[in-house]
């Protein structure tokens, strides 16, 4: 609990708690006295429907989260929010015997179905847990030479289905249908989230960004560094990301890639930052380096230069941590950046953009901002971009230092770079993140002065 911010502890909050309050108001404001028994049974019914509904309208992605708590947290709260909507509802059918066909056909179905994707989620789109249990890693590597990324999504979108089942359920149930109040908020709900799911899919391809592969090479063992050019005059969004950023992208005339995939930026651009017109000269390019981890990934090095690639505008709360802090304290904060494996990719754009008086050109020391930044990986050969990492820290000296090593981000790594004033970015693997999180919270790091963005669940 000690790693949960503000931010994050509010948007459960709201979740598990504000969410259902007004559906249980109104279904015991009219709750028949005959069925008193069976009141709680439903209201658990309700809390894990309402849930689910949160679940599915976090899936859609909403700006306002990512700049809230951050798209991979709300990641984990979508996920876990879809777990214990799915207990509660196996508790609420077992508390309620059946009532008719149609009513207990819906309900067992749709509660299978959920049961479903959620296990298969859990194998093959929840890296927390396949990062944990190496049998289950090994199960879904197996598995995904049989059932390829793009399926896993269509099956995921099974949980749409299963809602509609519920609906069905709870409208042949008299005594509910005959709750007007509680009726007309229940498919006011559904609606609105099923709109927004379908408007999300439409300007997820209506304001996405255009582009061609660039550049195609490999810097490690089953690590590829990809390069889009991406075409302002066929974009209806003015391209920018921020240091840090991720982005989803698809690749339109592959076989098995056109479904959207999340990856981290190495560079960052913003046209009017930099005096530039974003219609004249080369186009913004972004940058990616990829590991081969999957069926889409491994992919990746196949790809020629000139190949279609499609873009959703870039999310990310790693910029916005930093100048959150900035305004806070009226100076350049100093960074201390902690990296391990391929995690180090979103850190590298944070390190380029803000090292040596960037983005905030004084530091509390006046003369500019510090950047300490440590990258471990597991072997020499698993390290990208060494000598460019090198290099960019001895042209940035004093105020950048730059460490790569191999092996584990220890305490003896770690408590040297802990300094007053210092807000801390993290990324890499989940146990590594939680491992650097335990050393600074000893350290007495709080952890509004954390962040990291756990791409798990």
């Amino acid at each position: 609990m000690k790693f949960i911010t503000s931010h994050i502890a509010l948007a459960w909050a709201t979740v598990l708690f504000i969410v259902p309050l007004p559906f249980l108001a109104l279904l015991a404001a009219n709750y028949p006295a005959l069925y008193a028994d069976t009141m709680f049974g439903a209201e658990i019914g309700v809390v894990a429907y309402t849930w689910m509904l949160a679940a599915v309208y976090l899936a859609c992605r909403p700006r306002w989260v990512d700049r809230t708590v951050g798209l991979p947290h709300m990641y984990m709260i979508h996920g876990v929010l879809a777990i214990l909507a799915i207990v509660l509802a196996f508790l609420h059918q077992s508390l309620l015997p059946g009532a008719g066909a149609l009513i207990s056909l819906t309900g067992h179905v749709g509660l299978y179905l959920f049961i479903a994707v959620a296990v298969w989620s859990l194998v093959f789109m929840a890296g927390w847990l396949t990062s944990r249990v190496a049998w289950l890693a090994r199960l879904k590597r197996a598995l995904e030479r049989l059932f390829r990324h793009e399926m896993s999504v269509w099956l995921h979108r099974l949980n749409l289905v299963a809602i509609a089942l519920i609906v069905i359920h709870v409208h042949a149930i008299d005594y509910i249908a005959s709750n007007r109040s509680f009726l007309l908020l229940f498919d006011a709900a559904t609606i609105a989230v099923f709109a927004y799911y379908a408007w999300s899919s439409v300007s997820r391809r209506a304001f996405a960004l255009r582009g061609r592969v660039a550049s195609v090479r490999s810097i490690a063992p089953r690590v590829t560094e990809l390069n889009v050019a991406i075409d302002n005059s066929a974009s209806t969004t003015q391209p920018r990301w921020n240091p840090g950023d991720f982005a989803f992208i698809a690749f339109l005339g592959v076989r098995g890639m056109h479904e959207l995939h999340p990856f981290s930026l190495t560079n960052s651009y913003a046209a009017e930052a930099d005096g530039r017109d974003p219609s004249a000269g080369a186009p913004p390019v972004m940058s990616f380096a990829i590991r081969a981890d999957g069926d889409f990934t491994s992919k990746i090095a196949s790809l020629k230069p000139g190949e279609r690639v499609k873009v959703v505008p870039p999310y990310g709360r790693y910029a916005e941590f930093i100048k959150e802090h900035d305004a806070q304290t009226g100076h350049a904060t100093p960074l201390v950046l902690i990296a391990g494996g391929i995690g180090v990719t979103p850190l590298i754009g944070v390190l380029t953009a803000y090292a040596g008086g960037k983005n905030g050109t004084n530091g509390a020391n006046g003369r500019g901002r510090i950047v300490d930044f440590l990258y471990t990986a597991r072997s020499e050969r698993d390290v990208i971009y060494r000598d460019e990492l090198q290099q960019f820290g001895a042209a940035h000296a004093p105020n950048t230092r730059v460490r790569l090593t191999t092996g584990h981000a220890n305490e003896s790594l770690i408590a040297p770079m802990i300094r007053p004033g210092a807000i801390y970015l993290i990324a890499g693997p989940m146990p590594m993140m939680d491992a650097v999180r335990e050393i600074l919270a000893q350290h007495g790091v709080a952890s509004t002065d954390i962040y990291y963005e756990p791409f798990a669940m």
